[in-house]
């Protein structure tokens, strides 16, 4: 990308942005349709439309939305790839398109290609029909064979962040504004509303198709994308919602991005050789192309001089030019907007976690004392990578084959150690009563002293899944989940 295309994107995100300074009276349609010339631009590009294809004729048939979070996977909801009520996966093929755009056609402009899922993965919660509440837990994930070739830096997933705005763009197939462009990518933004332990509600405008869209906050002056929930659902015409992204996903959707294809697959599908750009080559490239790296001021950063004084304020994943990344970030004055932060990187490409001592990278000092901590200079490297200022111009227009990988077994995912989902209706609006009836544990349409029982008798920490009385999805039945039943007593609304 050039340094005019970065700054595309920060005018972008600046004009979106700006009805954050007003989103406590954002109208009901605040909804932006994208044009052809934005989705090929970062983070734009790695939102993709999702399509279901007719096994008889092959056409293919737009349903919902996906994020690319790295070269073989894309985030989705869980009701986007499983049928819950009917315990199975959906059995039909499912097929992404990044950056896809109405065209002159009045058919989707194909940017980058397409690709097929040959896995489909949601969690253990979301498949316990007796989970509630359902809206916490509605993710999934699609793998596929060939990455596409121009995308090579991708969403970066922001865990445990409580943000009070939230921006998500995808792909919604009714009740658009103008539907002379309901095929392309819509933008809507609005004030959070309401943040639970694993759910977030917001005034952006849900329908529809938006399921499985990125949530994200823009910060530091709208340059850095902060992905921190999956819009799911909606209450009412004018709203959204979904899952945060939290610590109890962290580790399963960690796997997801880190999993790759064999060779044999990869040599079967016809893939193209990349490489990946490791941690000290970045800080190459930037090093040659100075004009392209964020302002450390701007990014409010500080070397680090001791531990910092409170525990982490996010923790971040992201492929950053194909390589895989995970750092923690310190607020040194957590809840101050304008507080500088340190950085610990956990894991980069040239990181060898397993030397000695926890070795540095190859041709760089080696501290064995940083335990990753980043200087000032390297932090503005890898946010400005994170910003997607290294990525290299794209190619548009070439023809691509489309990728059929052979179908395989879909795969029942290992647990996660809590979640769940909605059902397989797109962005199926949620009723107030479901939130209300949460401690109604046996299912009598009253929350009393049965399920205060059921409670007590399962207290302390989870040892089988599902963990009756583990109200809030953190691994324990304690004075937490005891607090949510007394809250919730009596007769449940709507029953």
């Amino acid at each position: 990308m050039s340094l005019r295309t970065a700054m595309t994107t920060t005018t972008i995100a600046t004009t979106i942005a700006a009805g954050a300074a007003f989103a406590t009276d954002t109208p009901c349609e605040e909804r932006v349709a994208s044009d052809c010339s934005w989705v090929t631009i970062y983070p734009f590009n790695t939102i993709s439309k999702l399509f279901f294809e007719n096994p008889v004729s092959g056409s293919l048939t737009g349903y919902g939305t996906g994020f690319i979070v790295s070269p073989h996977c894309a985030l989705t909801n869980g009701h986007c790839v499983y049928d819950r009520d009917g315990q199975r996966f959906l059995a039909d093929d499912i097929h992404l398109m990044p950056g896809a755009c109405r065209g002159e056609s009045g058919w989707y402009e194909n940017m980058f290609g397409t690709r097929e899922a040959i896995h489909k993965h949601t969690n253990n919660k979301y498949a316990d029909l007796d989970y509630s509440p359902r809206r916490a837990v509605d993710y999934g994930s699609l793998h596929y064979v060939c990455p596409f070739e121009e995308l090579t830096t991708f969403m970066p997933l922001c865990f445990g962040y409580a943000s009070d705005w939230a921006q998500m763009s995808g792909y919604p197939t009714d009740e658009t504004p103008d539907d002379s462009l309901d095929r392309n990518q819509w933008l809507a933004y609005g004030d959070v509303t309401e943040t639970a332990d694993r759910w977030v509600r917001y005034d952006a405008h849900s329908t529809g198709g938006a399921s499985g869209s990125p949530v994200w906050n823009w910060s530091t002056s709208e340059t850095l994308v902060e992905v921190f929930a999956i819009n799911s659902t909606h209450w009412n015409s004018c709203d959204g919602g979904g899952p945060r992204l939290v610590w109890q996903n962290e580790t399963l959707i960690r796997d997801w991005m880190r999993w790759e294809p064999t060779l044999a697959q990869k040599f079967e599908a016809g893939c193209v050789e990349w490489t990946i750009l490791p941690f000290f080559g970045l800080i190459e490239f930037f090093g040659a192309h100075p004009a392209r790296l964020l302002e450390p001021d701007v990014l409010r950063l500080a070397n680090p001089v001791g531990p910092p004084p409170t525990g982490p304020t996010r923790r971040m994943m992201q492929v950053i030019e194909r390589g895989f990344y995970e750092w923690v970030e310190y607020d040194l004055q957590p809840g101050k907007p304008q507080s500088r932060r340190m950085i610990q990187l956990l894991t980069a490409p040239g990181m060898d976690l397993e030397g000695e001592e926890g070795a540095w990278f190859p041709g760089m000092p080696f501290d064995p004392q940083s335990q990753g901590w980043l200087s000032i200079d390297k932090a503005t490297v890898l946010l400005s990578g994170s910003a997607g200022r290294a990525i290299s111009d794209q190619v548009i227009g070439v023809e691509r084959a489309l990728v059929e990988a052979d179908e395989i077994d879909f795969f029942q995912p290992q647990p996660d150690g809590g979640a769940e989902t909605q059902d397989i209706r797109e962005d199926d609006p949620v009723t107030e009563a479901e939130e209300i009836c949460i401690g109604d544990l046996n299912g009598d349409g009253e929350v009393n002293g049965a399920d205060l029982g059921l409670i007590l008798g399962a207290w302390g920490p989870c040892t089988a899944t599902p963990c009756t009385g583990d109200l809030n999805g953190d691994g324990n039945v304690n004075g937490a989940d005891l607090g949510l039943i007394l809250g919730a007593w009596g007769t449940c609304q709507g029953g």
